[in-house]
């Protein structure tokens, strides 16, 4: 019988040889600061292998026939932490924006919805993705629903599979739920099967396989059998380097239909890898998206910020000044300040001008990313959430701007911004009785915001109502004659106030 080497095989140069192996194959990096955190967990892997000593070791950990004992050390030093419903916010996202998007999209045509769930783990995830899926879907029988779940942990496949689970992966879950999905046996709880069915485990390993084959596919092309419309891979780059998280990023963008959605983990939010990407802001969180049909990403759709800076002088193109107005960096006197003119910085004001030089170089999800730190400092930073509305707002998601409009106007129900962004949106829609009342409210806060009656104005006579659009642009012109010809409106556009001047008499001359 031939005696394996002893614990030298631990010694700190083995440990990082291994340590550069596990991380070209897997992704995950451990800095050297750790390195002596992986000593159990190598040398009783090692001691299960075929090898008898460490380059037998290095050469079976590298090799086809060694690979399930690398997926095993894998799993010794990854955490599989996990339970239904972990991270609420996500969820609420899918469930309440995402998937009935989704759902409204694929309803009228082939009815499939195929999701990717990476690192799934033990499963507990896939298995939420579907539940909420059957609560959404009434007759989700005539639909084509295809979760693939995927984890490089076999030991955590098999659980998954089996489908039972501890009191332990229900923490935050109510009974009811419990209950209603799952059926007691003993001391755990079974998923009920008609859940099973719309989820395929498979043991894949994220940065050596390719995408996993999306089964829904009989419709599809060969070259698009990898394509999901969305992909969850939570918690998991935390692990690798900035390089391999990059190239991560851009397998999960050629993996995903157009217009379909990536969702990573809170603290895996970043701009510049996931630069590939457009991204959706909510008041709970980020979700990157893939444009659709070649739109370019920082692309407006509709605009709404950009005025014209040309003279407008045919009275139909000042509906369209007002649809894409929004003031993005005003002057002071219009006391629409999103700058922080003090000499102690804190870190907070710091990375909020950050995000603004990245809003005004139009980097808007560098600019993103940025005001989502802002936020973890300091949850209640309204101009943060303003400018997460402007954006939203910016590139045509109105239901994403409204609810960072509303979560302005808790944190502030005196910031008139949120309810001048918020009509703009009404009146993009054509609501203009809810225009009208959020912009009374506007001038109500500041009385000289001129802004607010000269769109009120036009909104007053799109609804024939030239008495009151009268009244409206006589106030805005009493403020503009009191301020220096040249002086700029709108800073980021450079409308003076002469300009708007004129734009208000050409209405006048049209009524």
């Amino acid at each position: 019988m031939i005696v394996k080497e002893n614990r030298d095989i631990t010694n700190k140069e083995n440990l990082l040889i291994v340590r550069d192996l596990i991380q070209k194959r897997s992704g995950i990096f451990f800095p050297e600061s750790k390195i002596l955190t992986l000593e159990k967990s190598i040398y009783s892997n090692y001691l299960e292998s075929m090898a008898n000593n460490f380059n037998e070791y290095i050469l079976c950990l590298s090799s086809k026939n060694g690979d399930s004992y690398f997926r095993k050390l894998i799993s010794f030093l990854t955490t599989n932490e996990t339970y239904f419903f972990r991270g609420k916010a996500d969820f609420d996202i899918l469930k309440n924006i995402i998937f009935p998007e989704l759902i409204k999209r694929k309803s009228s045509n082939h009815r499939t919805i195929s999701i990717w769930s990476a690192a799934c783990s033990t499963g507990e995830e896939p298995y939420s993705l579907a539940i909420i899926l059957k609560e959404l879907i009434p007759k989700i029988e005539t639909w084509k629903i295809n979760i693939i779940a995927s984890d490089i942990d076999e030991t955590a496949i098999s659980t998954a599979r089996k489908g039972e689970y501890s009191q332990w992966s229900f923490r935050g879950v109510d009974t009811a739920t419990m209950n209603k999905y799952f059926y007691k046996k003993g001391d755990t709880y079974k998923i009920k099967e008609d859940y099973k069915t719309l989820i395929h485990f498979i043991n894949h390993n994220l940065i050596s396989d390719p995408p996993p084959a999306n089964e829904n596919d009989n419709l599809a092309s060969a070259d698009s059998k990898h394509e999901f419309d969305i992909i969850i891979c939570r918690n998991v780059t935390i692990y690798f380097k900035k390089e391999t998280t990059m190239n991560l990023a851009l397998k999960f963008y050629n993996s995903l239909n157009e217009g379909g959605y990536l969702v990573v983990g809170h603290t895996e939010y970043s701009a510049d890898n996931y630069s590939k990407f457009i991204s959706r802001v909510f008041p709970v969180g980020i979700v990157y998206q893939k444009a659709t049909n070649g739109a370019a990403k920082n692309k407006t759709t509709p605009e709404l910020i950009s005025i014209e800076k040309k003279q407008v002088k045919e009275t139909d193109k000042l509906l369209n000044i007002i649809k894409k107005s929004t003031p993005s960096l005003p002057k002071i006197s219009d006391n629409l300040n999103l700058h922080e003119h003090r000499n102690n910085l804190s870190e907070e004001k710091i990375i909020f001008n950050e995000a603004i030089k990245y809003y005004t170089n139009n980097n808007y999800d560098f600019a993103i990313d940025r005001f989502f730190k802002v936020l973890d400092i300091n949850p209640k930073n309204v101009r943060a959430s303003w400018m997460l509305c402007h954006i939203s707002a910016n590139r045509g998601h109105f239901e994403d701007a409204i609810k960072w409009g509303t979560r302005c106007i808790e944190i502030d129900p005196l910031f008139k911004e949120a309810y001048y962004s918020l009509a703009l949106i009404n009146l993009e829609r054509k609501e203009y009785n809810e225009a009208v009342e959020k912009l009374k409210k506007v001038i109500y806060i500041d009385p000289n915001f001129t802004l607010g009656y000269f769109t009120l104005g036009n909104i007053y006579t799109l609804m024939y109502l030239h008495s009151q659009a009268t009244d409206c642009f006589k106030i805005a012109i009493d403020i503009l004659s009191v301020k220096p010809s040249d002086e700029i409106v709108f800073q980021a556009e450079h409308l003076t106030v002469k300009e708007l001047l004129n734009l208000i008499e050409l209405k006048f001359r049209a009524s």
